[in-house]
This record gives structure tokens, sequence and C-alpha cells, in this order.
């Protein structure tokens, strides 16, 4: 079975794009931040992951989409609550929203039917902006702009985390509990990273402790705050559990146990991952994904999320100095 063609938008001269049968032309961006990823991974590690996860995705369609072909757009690094250490950079998520809105429009005015959105960046602010944008411009312009990421989250997750023990437990040589806190650069993300760019990963990976909110809250002898992620009941806890986030962050760049990453273990957790994301993009290629499954949990409570009043509110309840 042959691969589906994936091209890079930057490389196609105006022949080549004038070729294109635009209709039947799937266009996939990533959306993810240039931010901190403890002292062992790259900066751009949501961006790499977020392609990797898309592109192994549309190797795994099956065969009535196999023949489509996919335009990959360069990254678009406009995105919300990155970890606050110098090297991360923030935007506002109605700085993401503007951005996806434009080019989600101008993708539909050129006939454009069919926008995917990966990401791999776990912040509620940001994946809502997302939704938020390809939600107006699917609706105003009639064409079928997803994120991928906020399908999976409600497909894969109870809620908005970004902890995936249940999912990837399975999986030989690891249990669930070794996913416990393991929410930014630490098992999950260098695993990948190493399948993905090992080249890009400091090998001292492999010396680094485990980290995470709760034993770094427990040192600190401070309460651990509770909350079933993702259930508008549970907001206020939610909060206090995003500001230890916050705190935690300030100081500490990654929360997990990076030192038992592997590349066998990456190539299981996207290939996992990838044939998730490929049933819901099949389905959505094949108009069996209803508009009301292409969010995540917390999409109804979009708006304490990503409005610009909410944001500022939120920004000085968390402690979080605005972009």
């Amino acid at each position: 079975m042959s691969e589906p063609a994936v091209l890079r938008w930057e490389t196609l001269t105006k022949s080549r794009f004038d070729r294109i049968d635009r209709a039947r032309a799937v266009v996939l961006v990533t959306c993810s931040p240039l931010e901190v990823h403890g002292p062992h991974l790259p900066l751009g590690a949501d961006v790499l992951e977020g392609e990797g996860l898309a592109e192994r995705a549309v190797g795994l369609l099956p065969a009535p989409h196999r023949d489509r072909l996919f335009l990959k757009l360069p990254c678009i690094y406009a995105c919300a609550d990155p970890v606050p250490q110098p090297g991360s950079l923030a935007f506002r998520p109605s700085t993401t929203i503007a951005v996806l809105e434009d080019l989600g429009r101008a993708l539909a005015g050129q006939g454009f039917r069919d926008v995917i959105v990966s990401n791999f960046h776990g912040s509620p602010r940001h994946f809502l902006a997302i939704e938020t944008a390809c939600e107006r411009v699917s609706r105003e312009r009639g064409i079928r702009m997803l994120s991928l990421f906020s399908v999976m989250l409600s497909r894969l997750t109870d809620g908005g985390g970004s902890e995936l023990g249940h999912v990837l437990g399975h999986l030989p040589g690891v249990d669930p509990q070794d996913f416990e806190g393991d929410t930014h650069a630490g098992l999950v993300e260098t695993s990948q990273l190493l399948a993905l760019h090992p080249e890009w990963v400091d090998p001292g990976y492999k010396e680094l402790p485990r980290r995470t909110v709760d034993l770094w809250l427990e040192e600190r002898g401070e309460p651990r705050p509770r909350a079933p992620r993702g259930r508008l009941a549970a907001l206020p806890a939610m909060l206090k559990a995003f500001r230890a986030g916050v705190r935690f962050f300030q100081q500490e760049s990654y929360s997990g146990a990076p030192a038992r990453a592997s590349s066998e273990l990456g190539e299981q957790i996207l290939d996992t991952l990838a044939s998730k994301a490929a049933e819901a993009l099949a389905e959505l290629l094949d108009g069996r994904l209803p508009p009301e499954q292409w969010h995540s949990p917390l999409w109804k409570a979009r708006h304490l999320f990503v409005h610009p009043a909410a944001v500022r509110i939120a920004d000085r309840l968390l402690g979080v100095k605005a972009p």
C-alpha cells in the first residue's frame, strides 16, 4: 500500500500549486509553542511532536483517503501558557485565535475544504483557542477545520488533563503509575523525542530524577489540590491546581520521569496515539464525525479560558505575567 503524499507548502512552485485539487487536498498545520522542556529536550518539542503525530496518523489512514494530497504548512508558535522561563515565547489566546482564523479564511477562500490543526501542548487556554478559531471558520466558511488534539482529549482522557496512563499503561515495560504527574518533558515526551529526533535530545536525560507538582508540594509541606480534570463543577479546584503548576514551573522545567524514557517506548506511544488520531481523521474525511464531536471536554467553558477579560482575571489569580 502506497504512502499518502505529504508536501511542504513552502517548497511548492506556483505551477505545482495550480495543479492541486484543493477540494480533495488536506492542509496540515501544527500550532504548538516554543518553550522550555526540561534541561534535555529542544524548545520546539511540542512542535516536533505535533508534526510527528499528524504525519504518522496520515500514514495510517485507510485506503479511501491514501490517494489524497496532504499539504504541510510551517508551524505556528503563537501559543499561550508556555513554561514561564527564559527561552519560552508566550502569546495571548486571542492572538492564537486571530492567527488561525485568518489562516482558515485564507485557505477557505482558495478552495480548500479540510484543514487539520495539530498540537501537543496541554494548556486549556491554548487548545481551546485553537478550537474557537476552528469552530468559527468552519461555521462561517462551510469547511472542516478541526483541532485534532481536542478530539483526542475527548477520546483518550476523562477531561482536560495531559496524563495518559490509562491509555498507554498497557505498553510493555511500563504501567499506569509511571505516567502519574507526567505532564511536561517527562517519560512520554522524552520517549517521543528519542523516537522522532534523538539527535536533539541531551543524553543527560538519563540522570534526571522524577519530579512532579505533587512531589514538590509534599516537599514544601503544602496540600495537594485534587479535582476531577475537565469537569465544570471542579473549576475552583482546577484553579488551585493551575496555580500550583505555575509556581512549580517557575522553578522546575519538567514534570515526570524522563530517565525512564526510550526510543522504543516512544515508537509505541506514537503508534498508539497516531492510530487513534487516524481513526478520528478518517471519520472526519468520510463525513461520519459530526461537528458536536470536534471538541474537547472543556469546550462548553471555553469563554472562561479564552475571553480576553477572563484571561486577564485568570492571569492575576494565577500570578502569570501577561505577554
